[in-house]
């Protein structure tokens, strides 16, 4: 090779090394890149509050309650204390109250004995009236078919064409007392309670206390703790995919460095052979024309 060709060929190795160094640079930059998003991801992850289910005994509360004429009266509301010492609260309690469900069909019902067959009447037509809507427009002189069980306990009854089944349904009733007049204890506990709206002769009753599990309460807190977890697993989900997408990348750019390292050693060796070679051909060109 001549010292032309020689020189010619160590500034191509030369070219070829500047690139090869300045993608090596460029694939640094990258790295680099993917390194500082993959800590941003470590940091929201790290910042990241696990959701903890709620603590089931952090919902209980105290419930009072007294018993009155076979009934059992709960507060629905806490008293409040009046300016003449007498309390208004909430009471509830429940109530049975009879209901009727129409039939859509009376397959294997028996209703070919009927114990009873007579027409409403005005007392009878206020009662179903209450309870059937469908009983509204008809008038007093509506026959309607009672069929009982044991004891005369009514089963169901037949009006027209349309059979009704009896049942009783429990409804929660609510009564508010302004002026009742409550005791307490020594820890501050109520003890007993006279309400004129249940007892006009004010007798006094005793109240008594339980704890009871505020389950309303506990299931809204367990609802927004799931809405909680799946927002935090899906967001796990989205940081885990791509945290996997920049190893990805971070392999395929390590993988391209070392095939830049190589070329680069292959590109070095090679120009310490061409210089080696222009070397030689100074020196023996020096020589020729000393």
């Amino acid at each position: 090779m001549g010292l032309a060709a020689s020189q010619a060929r160590f500034l191509g190795l030369t070219a070829r090394k500047s690139n090869v160094e300045y993608e090596g640079q460029q694939v640094n930059q990258q790295r680099t890149a993917l390194a500082n998003e993959s800590s941003s991801l470590y940091s929201q992850l790290a910042n990241t509050t696990v959701p903890t289910p709620p603590d089931i005994t952090k919902y209980y509360n105290t419930e009072y309650s007294f018993n009155y004429n076979g009934k059992t009266y709960t507060f629905s509301s806490l008293p409040v204390r009046n300016s003449d010492g007498t309390y208004s609260l909430g009471l509830s309690y429940d109530k049975t109250v009879p209901a009727f469900e129409k039939l859509s069909s009376t397959l294997g019902i028996d209703l070919s004995k009927a114990a009873d067959e007579t027409t409403l009447g005005s007392e009878g037509a206020s009662f179903l009236r209450n309870y059937i809507p469908e009983l509204k427009d008809m008038g007093d002189d509506t026959v309607v078919k009672a069929f009982t069980g044991k004891d005369d306990q009514l089963l169901y009854c037949q009006i027209g064409d349309s059979v009704y089944k009896y049942y009783e349904n429990t409804q929660t009733q609510n009564i508010v007392s302004k002026k009742a007049n409550i005791t307490m204890d020594k820890s501050g506990n109520y003890e007993s309670i006279k309400v004129p709206e249940i007892d006009e002769n004010m007798s006094e009753i005793s109240v008594s206390s339980s704890t009871v599990q505020d389950t309303a309460a506990y299931n809204q807190a367990m609802n927004e703790y799931e809405q909680e977890k799946a927002k935090y697993e899906k967001k796990m989900a989205e940081i885990n995919n791509k945290t996997e997408v920049i190893q990805q990348q971070d392999k395929t750019l390590e993988l391209r460095l070392n095939q830049l390292d190589t070329e680069q050693n292959a590109i070095s060796t090679e120009m310490d052979a061409v210089t080696k070679v222009i070397e030689k051909n100074v020196e023996k060109t020096f020589k020729t024309f000393a």
